[in-house]
């Protein structure tokens, strides 16, 4: 489980396990989108590396 948290620059941010991150190979530096499906939950996905 994670928790949303609210910092002093007024944002909220969620901490990844980093397990979860190794598992999907990304690291410090991903880029990622941050998009709501048709149901409304919130996915990450890595930004797609232009060629």
């Amino acid at each position: 489980m994670v928790k949303l948290q609210f910092d002093n620059n007024k944002q909220y941010k969620v901490t990844l396990p980093k397990a979860l991150i190794e598992a999907k190979g990304w690291g410090k530096g991903t880029d990622l989108l941050v998009v709501l499906d048709d149901k409304g939950n919130i996915v990450l996905k890595p930004k797609e590396v232009e060629k």
